[in-house]
């Protein structure tokens, strides 16, 4: 009875070690291929990253021009508002 025990037990361990060696290779490919699509999805953030720093230089030269088109407006709004006043000035005058 002892060996039939022992046969058994060999059996069932060795069926026991075959099952943990199919988990663990199933775990394995799947770490594999999560690991190849989180390769990808950091990849695509990094292109993604790299077009938004892009973006964010070509909108601050836009508005550095922005701010040097509107000095420029409001210096010749300022120029012509003193041109007006010195008109009014002169009109009364005469």
């Amino acid at each position: 009875m002892d060996a039939v025990f022992v046969q058994r037990a060999h059996a069932s361990v060795a069926s026991s070690a075959e099952s943990l060696l199919e988990d663990a290779a199933h775990a394995q490919a799947q770490c594999r291929a999560r690991g190849v699509e989180l390769s990808i999805a950091a990849e695509e953030l990094r292109e993604e990253a790299q077009s938004l720093r892009e973006r964010c230089q070509d909108a601050q030269l836009h508005m550095a021009r922005l701010r040097m088109r509107l000095a420029e407006m409001t210096d010749t709004k300022n120029a012509y508002e003193n041109r007006e006043r010195q008109v009014r000035k002169l009109s009364k005058q005469l």
